[in-house]
């Protein structure tokens, strides 16, 4: 009898279910990256808090040139202690070498380099990517910049700008047989194009005055009552524009 109230006594707990406290989540894993007297943070894992840090978009962020330390806070998990250094009065010391449609460059002074792409003054700090003491970057049509940051130890340089020159844009190719047909109160111009992998698109002027834009081969106007001079230009990727090849309509 006591062996069967023992099974009972088992199948009624096992039936309820061991209930026992969930397991906290592990410590936070996080990405720090100095930028001058900036300090940005991002989780790798889960949501975290650091201390005395602002939420930007996804990520923290921080203003102190001086190195410290600070506690970050994995929601719902463990805490862990974290230490960012400091600026050097030291400089990071770059040249610069063209060969062609590349450029080598140089770093010295520091251990390791962080390089960050620029789109006009704004600055993606997870954008960096860690280098050594000599890189090679794509020259462009136009003019790209970069911050570079060098890293010794535990200190960090203030960040240094510095631009690569453009390559010498080619002469963009005119459209070819510009023509143009009347259709009651609509006028068609067409033309004849090669593209290239520069193109980005047609630029339709009337009378000088831009008033459209298309990459196909055909533009529709109203018909005007006068005398009209329509230009069609060739726009590149970079911004740059053809001479234009123009056609006159008279009514």
């Amino acid at each position: 009898m006591r062996f069967v109230w023992f099974i009972t006594v088992l199948a009624m707990v096992f039936s309820c279910g061991i209930k026992t406290n969930p397991k906290p989540l592990e410590y936070p894993v996080v990405e720090v990256r100095r930028i001058g007297d900036r300090v940005y943070l991002r989780s790798l894992q889960g949501e975290v808090v650091p201390e005395g840090f602002t939420k930007v978009e996804n990520y923290w962020m921080r203003d102190e040139s001086g190195s410290f330390c600070f506690v970050v806070k994995r929601l719902e998990g463990k805490k862990k202690r974290q230490c960012v250094g400091g600026l050097t009065d030291q400089k990071v010391s770059l040249k610069v070498e063209y060969d062609q449609k590349r450029a080598r460059v140089h770093l010295e002074g520091f251990d390791l380099y962080q390089l960050y792409p620029l789109d006009g003054d704004r600055i993606d700090p997870w954008s960096g990517r860690q280098v050594a003491g000599v890189l090679e970057l794509e020259r462009d049509y136009i003019q790209r910049c970069y911050l570079v940051v060098g890293k010794k130890k535990e200190e960090y340089s203030a960040p240094t700008k510095f631009c690569l020159e453009a390559l010498l844009h080619p002469k963009v190719r005119d459209v070819e047989r510009l023509d143009y047909r009347v259709w009651e109160d609509k006028l068609y111009l067409f033309w004849s194009y090669e593209p290239d992998e520069l193109f980005k698109e047609f630029v339709i002027l009337e009378n000088d005055k831009e008033i459209g834009t298309t990459r196909a081969y055909i533009f529709e106007v109203s018909r005007k009552e006068e005398e009209t001079i329509y230009k069609v230009k060739v726009r590149s990727i970079y911004g740059k524009e053809s001479e234009g090849v123009s056609i006159s309509y008279s009514p």
